[in-house]
């Protein structure tokens, strides 16, 4: 027999149970039930809630609680051997770091700029009436 089919059975079995106690009751004592129920549900979630909440800053909880730790580097074992390999060789880190070549070409045509304004400038207030000169 499939899993499934006992899973149907055995749930088919207790709703037959349910509904053989239920249709016992009457609606009076249906109603009563489920209040009696629903207290007893509430009571137990306050007193889980509270209880949490009283014991969350004690010494006893904290030292329960996990601590948290920083990850620190893991450290590998090398060989005291002279063999190198490419990794061992030494490495320009700026050639690598593409931002900063980037950043660099940016102040090196920023620059170029502003010398062309500048130079734009002069002209200009050079050819101004009124202008001086230089003899």
């Amino acid at each position: 027999m499939p899993m499934k089919e006992r899973l149907k059975e055995v749930w088919y079995w207790f709703e037959d149970r349910l509904k053989d106690l239920c249709g016992e009751l009457t609606p009076d004592k249906r109603i009563m039930v489920i209040l009696i129920m629903l207290l007893i549900l509430v009571v137990g979630n306050l007193y889980f809630t509270f209880s949490t909440i009283y014991n969350w800053g004690k010494d006893s909880e904290k030292k329960q609680q996990m601590e948290i730790e920083h990850i620190r580097q893991l450290e590998l074992e090398r060989d005291k051997k002279d063999i190198h390999d490419f990794m061992d060789f030494p490495i320009d880190r700026e050639l690598l770091d593409l931002e900063k070549q980037r950043m660099k070409q940016d102040s090196i045509d920023n620059i170029s700029i502003n010398k062309q304004r500048f130079k734009e400038y002069e002209r200009t207030t050079k050819n101004k009436f009124g202008a001086k000169t230089k003899a």
